[in-house]
C-alpha cells in the first residue's frame, strides 16, 4: 500500500538547448508517494531522462516547482553505473562522505545494503572486475545505504539478459516494500514496468500525457499513442452501431467483423479499438463466448516460453501470445484459419476525435 506524497510536480517546464536543438519537458502535475512505484514510459527522445534529472535536482525548470518533503535523501542511480577505484565494500561505504555516522554504523549499513541486492560474497573483490549485472546491484547498495526517501532510476535493467532482469526486478520490488522508499523509474522494457509498477506515467514528445494507477493505464489508455506505448496493440478503427444492451454496444468494423464493448459513445461514433494481445483468443474452427470474426495466421514467433501470434483480422494484423508448447500452440500454422474472440470487459474505445 502507497503512502504519503514525498515529492510533487506542478505545472512544470523544463527547457534544454545545444547544438542539436531544443527541447522542452512539461509536465501539469506528478506525485511520488512513499512505498510506491511510479514507472514513467514514453517513446525514445520523449524526455524520460529529463524527467528524473529533473526530481533529482540535476535540471533546473524553466518556470513551475518540483516540491520535496522527504525526510530522507533524494537519490539517484544513472544508466550506466561507474566503479569507482577500491572494493565493493568501498564504493558503497563512498556514499557516507560527509555523513554524520559511526563507524559501527557504516559498517552495518554497508553489509546491509550488499546483503539486499545478494553481492556481499563480493564485498571485498575489486569493483572493477564486476560483471554489468553486478554493478547495476553494486548501484542499488550504495543507493539503499543511504536509506533514501526518494530513489530515481534510469534505465536499471538496461544491457542485462532475462534472467538477470527477472532477479533483479524482484529484489528490487522487496527492496521497495522493506523500505518504504518512493521510486520513479526510467524503463522501455514494458514487461519490467508490469512485474514493478504501482503506477505508470506516459511521456510522448516531451508532454506527461497520461499518470494513473498501473491497471488503469494499460487497459484505458487515452489516446492511441499512449495506447501504442503502453502495449496495446491491437488498435482497428470502427463506428459503433445502434443495437445496444444498456451499454453494451457493438462496433462494426467491416460487414463480418463486429466487437462487443461496454461504452457511452452514441451510435454512429468513429471510434479506434483496442485490445490488449493477452486479451484476445483464438480457436480453429469455432467461436467463442464473445467471437468477433474469423482471420488468417500470418506469423507465428516461438521464443521458446512464449509464442506471439501475428494474425490478418479485418484488414488488420491483431496479435495475440500463447504459453509454448501447449495447447493450439503446438499444432497452429502459418494460412490457418482461426476464429478470434474478446470478453468485453477488456475492450477499450477511444473516440477517433481524441487522437
Amino acid at each position: 500500500m502507497s503512502g504519503a506524497t514525498v515529492l510533487s510536480v506542478s505545472d512544470l517546464r523544463v527547457e534544454l538547448h545545444s547544438r542539436r536543438g531544443s527541447f522542452a519537458l512539461t509536465a501539469d502535475a506528478l506525485e511520488l508517494n512513499a512505498r510506491e512505484a511510479l514507472v514513467i514510459l514514453g517513446p525514445n527522445g520523449s524526455g524520460k531522462s529529463t524527467l528524473v534529472r529533473t526530481l533529482a535536482g540535476l535540471e533546473r525548470p524553466a518556470s513551475g516547482r518540483v516540491a520535496s518533503v522527504a525526510t530522507g535523501p533524494v537519490t539517484m542511480v544513472f544508466q550506466r553505473p561507474a566503479p569507482l577505484a577500491g572494493s565493493v565494500a568501498h564504493n558503497v561505504r563512498v556514499a557516507f562522505l560527509g555523513k554524520k555516522l559511526s563507524g559501527s554504523e557504516r559498517r552495518a549499513r554497508v553489509v546491509e545494503a550488499l546483503q539486499r541486492f545478494k553481492i556481499d560474497h563480493l564485498a571485498e573483490h575489486r569493483a572493477a572486475t564486476l560483471s554489468g549485472g553486478e554493478l547495476r546491484r553494486l548501484a542499488l547498495s550504495r543507493a539503499f545505504a543511504l536509506r533514501p526517501a526518494v530513489l530515481l532510476l534510469d534505465e536499471p535493467f538496461a544491457a542485462l539478459d532475462a534472467d538477470g532482469q527477472a532477479a533483479l526486478s524482484l529484489d528490487l520490488r522487496r527492496a521497495i516494500s522493506d523500505t518504504g522508499v518512493a521510486v520513479a523509474m526510467v524503463t522501455h522494457d514494458l514487461r519490467r514496468a508490469m512485474l514493478l509498477a504501482d503506477r505508470i506515467a506516459v511521456l510522448i514528445n516531451g508532454r506527461l500525457v497520461q499518470v494513473g494507477r498501473r491497471d488503469d493505464v494499460l487497459e484505458r489508455p487515452s489516446t492511441p499513442e499512449i495506447a501504442q506505448v503502453v502495449g496495446m496493440t491491437n488498435l482497428v478503427q470502427g463506428v459503433v452501431g445502434g443495437d445496444r444492451r444498456g451499454d453494451l454496444a457493438t462496433v462494426e468494423v467491416d460487414d463480418q467483423h463486429r466487437v462487443a464493448a461496454h461504452t457511452e459513445c452514441a451510435a454512429g461514433t468513429r471510434v479506434w479499438v483496442g485490445i490488449r494481445p493477452e486479451h484476445l483468443k483464438l480457436d480453429v474452427g469455432r467461436g467463442d463466448v464473445d467471437p468477433i470474426g474469423k482471420g488468417v495466421v500470418r506469423e507465428i514467433i516461438n521464443d521458446g516460453v512464449s509464442v506471439s501470434i501475428g494474425v490478418d483480422w479485418a484488414g488488420s494484423e491483431l496479435r495475440t501470445h500463447l504459453m509454448a508448447g501447449r495447447g493450439l500452440a503446438r499444432t497452429l500454422a502459418v494460412g490457418a484459419e482461426v476464429s478470434l474472440s474478446a470478453n468485453p470487459e477488456h475492450v477499450h474505445l477511444i473516440p477517433v476525435c481524441s487522437d
